[in-house]
């Protein structure tokens, strides 16, 4: 009888390790806390799997301790200095390398992307370190269900090396780039107690609502008129030809042609044309997340229930760029799980087809498929959950439908020596709006015949005027960022988080902060080269290249060191401008004025340790007076029992 075999599986987070425990187990298995640690074990086989959970990046880069000093350290050696690994926590490597002691094998079984890969080989330098021998295999599934992680463990692939490479390339540049523009800017240009943070993706991001605001501020709207008639009972309206007009005059010529109201509005000629509206395509993560927004989450809230569903086997992997499913992808076996739940009688309704034909979307990789469901949901969900699996669920019901049929109906009308035209649309065949309707109510004509002549109501001009460009939402911010290729698919969100927490943008109609807006337009003037979005873009391919196999960690490092090396020259030669324009724009944006109370402080922006943000007294602690800020930014009398803020601290006071 041969020896038993010890392999170690290493999982990203807890949720994921008890799914594959579930899952390769049946049940029987065992959950060991040493030192603590938790991890699980069972035997399966013959051989005993011993599966630790890692909780995410266990691998952290800093610079070292001797360049942690803000003030001492020069920014040009900051950018050459080569990064330290930090084991975080140390009790967990400590395990590991007990573990590697008596391991066989380890079984990478984290994400199957870069951050995933990253951190199944950040544990796996741990192991090696206690074990340099130790051979390890990778697990890749796209969706936790049973079959695939039982496949994937069946069907054991080589590590992807330089997925990883890819990985820790981002995470040198951007802690590069990060570190040395905010402790340039919050050094040089900043006030003592705001930090003054940047980034190869952040700023340029920023930039994108920025820009959008500016179009906003700069637009003049112009005037315009429409000739409306109202005809008929029940009674439709037709517009005139021609329309909008940009005369008022042309407008009223067009109602005096027409003649005076009571007239008669004869049906000169009724023409009726097929409109087909494909399904939609399949989500990737930025369409989903985009989606999300529409329907009221943000996008990392959206991107947590996602996760959360993935773990527990309802969803795909949520983290991917395709929009077009593979021809492997079993969309009958998925449509019989949906039996189960809220739209089991649509899915039936679909397994009833001879043949499926799925939508396609414009990007097509060899990732992860589309995001879609994978099982039935559950019972027993939170609301967020429930909604993000009703998206995902709907949406890829509506890409296996036909297409939307309607027959568009245009009624050509004649009053006096003026024609109208009334548009009607009647829903022939719903297809996929059966399961995605459109929230906008199709209007119908009424029953109408050529020669017909109908009893006009009203004959009126209506003034309306152009609109801007609405501000950005986080859903359209998003698909800002992938078309200008700012940053992955799995760090989108995060950055428009990140830009939330800094104070720079605010809303759901993103509006930028006095600091995000003088942070962008000085950057923009003296260091545009940071605050445009070729430069990230470029540097985003080039570490696709390293995924790829086509370039290499170090050539990427180095090239983007250079370019940061560039970057910084610019706002040094520049640095008495930026720092007096985001000087001024961070005061005027913290004070509020006078303090009401002491008359010598000023009333400044703070933020309590349960995030409430309020207006406090400069002379704190002398003067304790506060009031509440307003959504507008307006100053409120104190409502809010100060037991909800608790006292306010200095702490509190200088995080502002």
């Amino acid at each position: 009888m041969g020896r038993r075999v010890r392999r170690l599986v290493l999982a990203e987070k807890n949720s994921a390790a008890r799914r594959l425990v579930q899952v390769l187990s049946k049940g029987k298995s065992e959950r060991v806390r040493e030192d603590g640690i938790t991890y699980f074990r069972f035997t399966k086989d013959g051989d005993e799997f011993v599966v630790v959970p890692l909780r995410g990046h266990v691998v952290e880069i800093d610079y070292p301790s001797a360049l942690q000093d803000w003030q001492s350290t020069d920014l040009e050696r900051l950018i050459d200095a080569e990064p330290v690994r930090l084991e975080s926590p140390p009790a967990l490597h400590d395990a590991l390398r007990e573990l590697a002691a008596d391991a066989d094998e380890a079984i990478l079984a984290t994400d199957y992307d870069r951050e995933g890969e990253l951190i199944g080989v950040e544990a796996l330098e741990t192991l090696r370190s206690r074990r340099p021998d130790l051979p390890a295999r990778r697990a890749r599934f796209s969706a936790m269900t049973p079959s695939e992680i039982r496949s994937a463990f069946e069907n054991l692939v080589e590590p992807d090396w330089a997925l990883a490479q890819a990985a820790a390339a981002r995470q040198k540049i951007d802690l590069a780039w990060g570190a040395v523009l905010t402790r340039f800017l919050t050094l040089e240009c900043g006030s003592a107690r705001q930090v003054l943070s940047a980034g190869r993706v952040q700023t340029p991001t920023l930039r994108i609502v920025v820009d959008r605001e500016r179009e906003r501020e700069d637009f003049v709207p112009r005037p315009f008129w429409n000739v409306v008639l109202l005809a008929g009972s029940p009674a439709f309206e037709a517009t005139a030809p021609g329309g909008p007009f940009w005369d008022r005059g042309a407008a009223k010529a067009i109602v005096a042609l027409a003649g005076l109201d009571g007239e008669k509005a004869v049906v000169e000629k009724i023409e009726r044309h097929e409109r087909r509206e494909p399904p939609p395509p399949p989500f990737n993560t930025t369409s989903f997340l985009a989606q999300a927004s529409r329907d009221g989450l943000t996008a990392s809230r959206a991107m947590a229930a996602a996760q959360e569903l993935y773990v527990r086997g309802e969803i795909s992997y949520p983290r991917t760029d395709n929009t077009v499913y593979p021809s492997t992808l079993p969309v009958r076996q998925f449509l019989e799980k949906l039996r189960e739940s809220p739209f089991g009688e649509y899915a039936s309704r679909l397994l009833a087809e001879p043949a499926l034909e799925a939508s396609r979307g414009p990007i097509q990789t060899t990732d992860h498929p589309p995001i879609h469901p994978t099982a039935a949901p559950s019972k027993y969900r939170a609301e967020v959950r429930t909604k993000v699996y009703g998206m995902i669920a709907r949406r890829f019901l509506a890409t296996l439908s036909p297409a939307s049929v309607s027959t568009v109906t245009e009624a050509h009308l004649v009053v006096g020596n003026t024609r109208f035209l009334a548009t009607g649309r009647t829903v022939v065949e719903p297809g996929w709006r059966e399961i995605l309707p459109d929230h906008e109510a199709f209007r119908e004509l009424p029953p109408l015949q050529e020669g017909e002549a109908i009893p006009v109501q009203e004959i009126r001009i209506v003034e309306g005027k152009t609109k801007g460009p609405p501000l950005h939402s986080q859903g359209s911010l998003l698909l800002a960022m992938q078309r200008l290729d700012l940053g992955t698919k799995s760090t989108r969100h995060e950055i428009i988080d990140l830009l939330f927490r800094r104070q720079y943008v605010s809303g759901r109609g993103i509006r930028t902060t006095a600091a995000g807006r003088a942070l962008v337009e000085a950057l923009a003037i003296h260091g545009p080269r940071v605050a445009g979005p070729e430069m990230t873009a470029h540097l985003e391919d080039r570490m696709t290249e390293i995924a790829e196999g086509r370039a290499t960690l170090d050539e990427v490092v180095a090239e983007s060191k250079e370019a940061l090396r560039g970057v910084l020259g610019q706002l040094k030669t520049h640095r008495d401008s930026l720092s007096r324009w985001l000087r001024d724009a961070t005061f005027l944006e913290k004070d509020y004025g006078p303090c009401d109370i002491c008359g010598t402080g000023r009333l400044v922006r703070r933020r309590a340790r349960n995030g409430w943000t309020f207006l406090g007294c400069s002379g704190y602690p002398a003067c304790k007076h506060r009031m509440r800020l307003g959504t507008m930014g307006q100053r409120l009398p104190w409502a809010i029992k100060d037991t909800q803020l608790g006292p306010a601290p200095a702490a509190a006071a200088a995080s502002a």
